[in-house]
C-alpha cells in the first residue's frame, strides 16, 4: 500500500509538470466579441453615463410632478392661554384633507416637463455614446495587439532566416569562398534584427498591457488574441446616426423649451385649491359638530420682480445659443473625423496593394542576388543584405497597412454610429 500511495503522488506530480506550462500560457486567444463585451462590462465610463441617465429620468419625473393636483392631509391643535382671545380665538382644532391645483401659469410647466423629456433622451443617447466609445477604444486596443503580435511572428521568423544565412556565410569563409568582412555584414544584420525582435516584443507586451486594462487584466502582459487576415469591407453611413448627434439635438430641443419656461414667467398663474375636514376650537365640540369645506381660488399677476423674469429669460436664451452652438461644433468634428477616417481606408488600401505587387518583385530580386553571391558572381554582400532588408520591410510595411485599414474602419463605424 505505501508504495501504491508513492505511485499515485508521482503520477499527481508529474500530471501537474504537463499541466503548469499549459496552465501558464493561460486561456484561449480572446477574440474580438469578448474584449468588447468585457471592456463594456468593466469600463467606469458606461456606469457614470448609466447613473447620469437615471438622474435624468429622476429629473423628468421631477418636473411633471406640478402638472398634477396636490393632496395633503394636515392636522393641527393649538391652545393660548392668557392671550387675547379676540385675536387668538383661544384655541384651534383642525383636521382636514386638502387639494392644490395650478390651473393655469401660461405653459411653463409643460415646457419645463418636455424640456426635461428631451434631457432624460440625451442622457439615453449619452450612454449610447460612452459605450460606442467604449467599443472603439477596445476595438482599436485589440487590433494593435493583434498587428504587435503579427510583427512578432514575422520579426521571430526574420530572425530564423537571418540565423541561416549566418551560419551560410561563415562556413562560406572557412571554404575561402566569403572574406571576414561579409561574416560581419551578416553577423551585424542579424544582430539588428535581434534588436528590432526585442523593441516589439516591448511594445507587443505594452499593447496587451493596455488591452488588459480594458478588461480587468492590469498585469498581463502577454495576452493573444485571435489573429484574422480577413479585412473589414469599406465603411458607409455619415454622422447623422451618431449617439452624441442626436443627443446635442435633444439638448438644443431642451434648451428651446426651457427657454419658452422663462417667458411663461411673465403670464398670471391661477391657482385652486379644496379642503374637507374638521376646524373649531375644542378638540370634543370640532370632531362632533364641524365637518365643513372651503374652496379657494387665487389668481397672482407678475407686475415687477427687479429684473428675475428678464434674468431667466436671458439665461435661457445663452443656453439655447450655447446647445446649437455645441451642437454644430460636434457635427463638424464628426464630418472630419468620417472624411479623415475614409481618406486612412482609402490610402491604406492603395499601399496595400502596392505591397502586394512590389512583394514578389523584392523577392525575386533578393533570390537572385543571394543566388548569385552564393555562386561566386560579381555581386557583393551589401547588395545582398539591403536587396533581403528591401523585401522584409515590404513584409512588415503589409502588416502596417493591414493595421491602418482596421482602424480607419472602426473609426468610421464609430463616427457613424454604428453599433455591434
Amino acid at each position: 500500500m505505501p508504495r501504491i500511495r508513492h505511485y499515485f503522488v508521482a503520477a499527481i506530480l508529474c500530471c501537474a509538470g504537463v499541466l503548469a506550462p499549459l496552465i501558464a500560457l493561460g486561456a484561449s486567444p480572446l477574440t474580438l466579441g469578448d474584449v468588447i463585451n468585457r471592456a463594456l462590462k468593466f469600463a467606469p465610463a458606461a456606469e457614470l453615463a448609466a447613473a447620469q441617465r437615471d438622474l435624468n429620468a429622476a429629473k423628468l419625473l421631477e418636473t411633471r410632478a406640478p402638472l398634477y393636483p396636490t393632496i395633503f392631509a394636515n392636522a393641527d391643535y393649538n391652545q393660548s392661554p392668557g392671550y387675547d382671545q379676540v385675536i387668538t380665538n383661544r384655541g384651534l382644532t383642525m383636521g382636514q384633507l386638502a387639494l392644490g391645483y395650478t390651473a393655469y401659469d401660461g405653459g411653463r410647466r409643460a415646457a419645463q416637463a418636455r424640456a426635461a423629456r428631451y434631457a432624460s433622451q440625451a442622457a439615453v443617447l449619452g450612454l449610447n455614446a460612452a459605450r460606442s466609445q467604449i467599443i472603439f477604444d477596445a476595438t482599436v486596443a485589440y487590433f494593435d495587439l493583434m498587428h504587435e503580435r503579427e510583427l512578432e511572428t514575422e520579426l521571430r521568423a526574420n530572425l530564423g532566416r537571418l540565423t541561416r544565412y549566418t551560419a551560410i556565410v561563415e562556413s562560406l569563409e572557412r571554404s575561402g569562398r566569403a572574406i571576414a568582412n561579409d561574416v560581419l555584414k551578416i553577423r551585424a544584420v542579424r544582430d539588428s534584427a535581434e534588436l528590432t525582435l526585442a523593441s516589439t516584443d516591448e511594445a507587443a507586451a505594452h499593447a496587451s498591457l493596455v488591452l488588459g486594462s480594458m478588461i480587468g487584466e492590469f498585469d498581463n502582459s502577454d495576452l493573444r488574441v485571435v489573429e484574422n487576415s480577413r479585412l473589414p469591407t469599406p465603411p458607409t453611413g455619415d454622422t447623422r446616426g451618431n449617439p452624441a448627434v442626436k443627443a446635442a439635438e435633444r439638448q438644443v430641443q431642451s434648451a428651446r423649451l426651457l427657454m419658452e419656461a422663462a417667458r411663461a414667467e411673465r403670464s398670471p398663474t391661477f391657482k385652486i385649491a379644496l379642503t374637507s375636514g374638521w376646524e373649531g376650537v375644542d378638540p370634543p365640540k370640532t370632531f362632533g359638530h364641524h365637518l365643513g369645506a372651503s374652496y379657494d381660488g387665487a389668481l397672482f399677476v407678475p407686475i415687477f420682480q427687479g429684473g428675475l423674469v428678464r434674468s431667466h429669460i436671458d439665461e435661457a436664451l445663452a443656453g439655447r445659443n450655447a446647445a446649437i452652438a455645441q451642437q454644430r461644433q460636434i457635427e463638424l468634428e464628426l464630418k472630419r473625423d468620417l472624411a479623415d477616417a475614409l481618406n486612412h481606408y482609402r490610402s491604406a488600401n492603395r499601399r496595400l496593394e502596392i505591397l502586394a505587387r512590389s512583394q514578389s518583385t523584392a523577392n525575386d530580386a533578393f533570390a537572385l542576388d543571394w543566388t548569385r553571391f552564393l555562386g561566386g558572381g560579381n555581386v557583393t554582400l551589401l547588395e545582398v543584405t539591403d536587396a533581403y532588408q528591401l523585401a522584409e520591410n515590404l513584409r512588415l510595411g503589409r502588416f502596417d497597412a493591414e493595421f491602418a485599414v482596421r482602424q480607419a474602419a472602426a473609426q468610421a463605424e464609430f463616427v457613424s454610429g454604428a453599433t455591434r
